[in-house]
């Protein structure tokens, strides 16, 4: 037997086989395919153990609470779709808003603008103020 067959026939193993004949002959003379067997061994050994020990009846039933409880305990996610609706709708609202408040003060600036001038121009001398301050500028020259 070589070590290749040797492989696949210990690759096929289950829990409770036993080596074959050409198996043990060839790991007397072959001390890759004994350490290969040995740690097949422990290896099946463990799993046997682990299957064997008895787990808590109630373990199902506990863990199916603690699953409903994360249920329960569910927070709110947003949707990205209505996040990007928001978004787009504050945006708008501020374009609208900047567009309203920019139009208050335009007319607020057109109106005091108004204000002085008609002030100005339909006072009694409405030259009188601007001649005198262009006057004492040039005065002590």
């Amino acid at each position: 037997m070589q070590c290749k067959d040797f492989n696949n026939q210990l690759a096929s193993w289950s829990e409770e086989a036993r080596p074959t004949h050409e198996m043990q002959q060839h790991m007397e003379h072959c001390p890759s395919c004994r350490d290969v067997y040995a740690r097949s061994k422990t290896l099946l050994d463990f799993i046997a153990e682990e299957k064997s020990e008895k787990v808590s009846p109630f373990i199902n039933t506990r863990i199916m609470a603690r699953i409903e409880e994360k249920k329960e305990e569910k927070s709110w996610v947003a949707n990205p779709k209505w996040i990007t609706a928001l978004s787009v709708a504050l945006l708008l609202l501020g374009f609208i808003s900047a567009s309203i408040f920019t139009n208050q003060s335009t007319q607020t600036f057109s109106n005091s603008t108004e204000i002085i001038a008609s002030d100005y121009y339909f006072s009694e001398n409405p030259g009188t103020q601007l001649e005198e301050i262009w006057l004492n500028s040039y005065q002590y020259e």
